[in-house]
């Protein structure tokens, strides 16, 4: 049987844009195509993680899945990981951020469920471990003259790569890879600050801002700050990233 996959839903307030009428002043719970493509494209079987408000609920999708995406969306609250809203700070959805810091925090402390947090959710899993997030890319000081790139870049095709990235030679990013550079979407404004004592920083953007974390263990437990989903229609590169998700989650399910 495939593995099955479990994508954590955007909680959205509203969606006038797309809704005129009935259902605008809703609340809703979405996801968009590119995770569920990719991870059927890949092998597995994708449900959606709705936020829910009890405990006993969400422990049993772990026990349901084989493993799980945290997925993009709003800010992380400032206060998630110890500081105070700035000016710069966007929409947030403190339902979410509850659901899925905990959700991560299980992972990460008691199971083995191979996990892949893209843009968001790689921030999720650095505040989860401990670690904390520039709230935007204003607050970061240029190091040795360096400057620090655009990558809140949403005029571009999500496909499209707009700048490198370096893997270091002995992290599962580069054994995914095969390669020390790599291009790269990117549409965050928010970048991780401090590196979890859990997780270590394996990509990096040429300006020197984080774009791939991985745990220190053997597991699968991975974080991208950049799109691959939105990538992986056209760039072939950006699919190993799924299938080595995958193939984690069979090696998981046998041993389970």
């Amino acid at each position: 049987m495939k593995p099955i996959i479990g994508i954590c839903a955007d909680y959205v307030y509203g969606i006038t844009e797309l809704y005129d009428g009935f259902g605008s002043n809703f609340n809703w719970q979405v996801i968009t195509d590119d995770y569920v493509t990719a991870i059927e494209n890949a092998g597995g079987m994708p449900i959606i993680i709705p936020v829910i408000s009890i405990k006993e609920n969400i422990d049993r999708y772990l026990e349901m899945i084989d493993g799980i995406i945290f997925a993009g969306g709003y800010d992380v609250e400032a206060k998630r990981y110890g500081d105070s809203p700035s000016f710069k700070i966007g929409a947030v959805s403190p339902e979410r951020d509850e659901q899925e810091i905990y959700l991560a925090k299980k992972i990460i402390y008691e199971t083995r469920i191979p996990t892949l947090g893209i843009c968001r959710g790689c921030q999720i899993l650095n505040v989860a471990g401990g670690g904390d997030l520039y709230q935007d890319l204003v607050e970061i000081t240029p190091k040795n003259d360096v400057k620090i790139i655009n990558h809140s870049i949403d005029n571009s095709p999500k496909y499209n790569p707009v700048h490198k990235a370096n893997i270091k030679k002995h992290s599962k990013m580069y054994k995914i890879f095969n390669e020390e550079v790599i291009e790269i979407n990117s549409y965050h404004h928010q970048v991780i600050k401090n590196v979890s004592e859990e997780f270590e920083a394996t990509v990096i953007a040429t300006d020197g801002v984080v774009e791939g974390i991985e745990i220190k263990d053997d597991r699968f437990v991975v974080g991208t700050q950049w799109h691959p989903e939105m990538m992986a229609e056209k760039v072939e590169k950006q699919r190993l990233i799924f299938e080595s998700f995958i193939e984690a989650t069979k090696k998981f399910k046998l041993h389970e």
